[in-house]
């Protein structure tokens, strides 16, 4: 698919209307074509690579009470997810281990790790970012990462980081969950801000002011906690974003970040085709 030239904030709720659900459809290498839930897509396309995603939820065609089995491989690309509503079972078959996952369980699986998802009744849903490039990564990851949104780990680190016009910067602090994935860059992790929280510009209220490039990619970003402003430089357009939507930013526009107080956190997936050099 042709990329466009233009920049572009994508947005999303998590309740998308009723019209903008599809049946989800994928090739399943050892079982063919396989239609199961439905999918709302919130971002179409990055700027290099194979980029989506929106939200998965369960729907007809599951078993009488909304259960459901189902084996899924991640056949288009690394996928990070979030669990945002129901619980299910993962199984990854080439090891036989099992993993249980409910609301805010981050799941990381590479592509083309088989994994049995025994989904519990009644109803399940997910976000998911689904990233696919075209240059193989020299040291790809072999298994399923289940973390927690609420995990509180001594990896905590501050944000530091440079802006092309504005220079270095400070703005919050971040984990990382996966620092690789099967092609190009895919970095993901989670990222707070807030009162006490380090930052060169927070307000007495915990509010964080940034501005912003990406300048290692585009990022992809489902928002945990919080509410969270993005205004466009050159447009001026402002975007208002609350707690379990979805944001993309497109790499190289820049945007000014603000994270209202008193704290915000996000799930973000960095992606670029480019292999990022240490």
């Amino acid at each position: 698919m042709a990329q466009p030239t233009t920049h572009v904030v994508h947005g999303s709720s998590p309740v998308p209307p009723a019209s903008e659900w599809i049946p989800f459809e994928w090739e399943e290498p050892k079982l063919g074509k396989q239609v199961f839930g439905e999918v709302s897509i919130a971002r179409k396309f990055g700027t290099s690579g194979n980029l989506t995603s929106g939200f998965w939820r369960t729907s007809g065609g599951a078993n009488a009470d909304g259960s459901f089995r189902a084996t899924y491989s991640a056949p288009l690309g690394d996928e990070t997810a979030c669990v945002i509503d129901g619980s299910a079972t993962l199984t990854v078959v080439a090891t036989g281990q099992t993993y249980r996952v409910g609301p805010g369980s981050i799941i990381s699986a590479p592509k083309n790790l088989e994994v049995v998802w025994h989904i519990d009744a009644p109803f399940f849903k997910k976000w998911w970012c689904i990233w696919d490039g075209t240059r193989p990564a020299p040291s790809p990851p072999a298994g399923l990462a289940v973390h927690d949104a609420s995990d509180n780990p001594a990896e905590w680190a501050d944000y530091r980081f440079t802006e092309p016009a504005e220079g270095p910067l400070v703005a919050g602090e971040l984990y990382f969950i996966r620092t690789g994935g099967s092609t190009g860059t895919m970095l993901s992790g989670v990222w707070r801000s807030g009162k006490g929280i380090a930052g060169s510009d927070v307000d007495a209220r915990g509010a964080l002011t940034t501005p912003y490039t990406g300048v290692l990619g585009d990022e992809t970003i489902f928002l945990l906690e919080g509410e969270v402003e993005v205004t466009e430089t050159d447009s001026g357009k402002k975007h208002d974003f609350k707690a379990g939507d979805a944001i993309g930013l497109t790499s190289g526009m820049h945007i000014t970040w603000v994270s209202k107080g008193p704290f915000s956190k996000k799930l973000w997936v960095i992606t670029r085709d480019e292999v990022k050099k240490d």
